[in-house]
């Protein structure tokens, strides 16, 4: 339900910055990868003691991104802009050594401010980004509850709200009037849960693909 909110959220933003400037308005789709770690420590009940159940430290979900920017500001070579965006990332595999389990997943609802780059040569766009807001995981781990002093999983994937969190930096290529090319887009950042688990998982990210801008 929050995802779903946040998903609307971003939609009513997209709407609302296209009509009110189109020219500094930016719709992105992105094809990302992200890294998450510090699992091993992860204060959530383990399985067993049992070596089979051992867990791997890191998890390698893959999916999209979309989002939408506004640049308000220009200062000289430099334009200042917010960003929204949402991505869905997972994988079959979860952190587990000997077996997937039932997978990783991150669902991400984020906000944050940009700045972006003129260049000596016009068509390359540098930009720079810090993104904050909702993120949704299971950490690629089971959650278990005590039976009996014997834990015991439920079947059922349960995900935990977090704190995300992230800087961005990236490069765009101008192709036509109303498009470029996102060649690279490199984040790091985290998830710190909220409630009573806290840890932090940080997270690396590779995403790329196209921007339009609206005429």
């Amino acid at each position: 339900m929050i995802l779903r909110k946040a998903v609307f959220f971003l939609a009513a933003v997209a709407v609302a910055v296209s009509t009110s400037a189109h020219a500094q308005v930016g719709v992105y789709g992105e094809f990302t990868v992200d890294r998450l770690s510090n699992i091993v420590s992860s204060p959530l009940p383990p399985l067993s003691t049992d070596p089979v159940d051992a867990r791997q430290n890191t998890v390698d979900p893959l999916g999209g991104t979309g989002g939408v920017y506004y640049d308000f500001l220009k200062l000289g070579p430099v334009k200042l802009g917010v960003d929204a965006r949402g991505s869905i990332v997972t994988t079959k595999r979860g952190a587990y050594v000997h077996f997937n389990g039932q997978g990783a997943r991150i669902y991400s609802a984020l906000g944050g401010v940009r700045a972006s780059f003129r260049t000596k040569y016009a068509p390359l766009k540098p930009y720079i980004q810090i993104s904050a807001g909702l993120g949704r995981s299971d950490y690629g781990l089971f959650t278990t509850t005590e039976v009996g002093n014997v834990p015991v999983t439920s079947g059922k994937v349960v995900l935990y709200n977090n704190f995300e969190y992230e800087g961005l930096a990236g490069l765009d290529i101008k192709l036509l009037p109303i498009m470029d090319w996102r060649v690279a887009e490199f984040g790091y950042g985290g998830l710190n849960p909220f409630g009573t688990f806290s840890h932090n998982y940080p997270i690396k990210q590779v995403s790329m693909g196209f921007v339009f801008h609206l005429p």
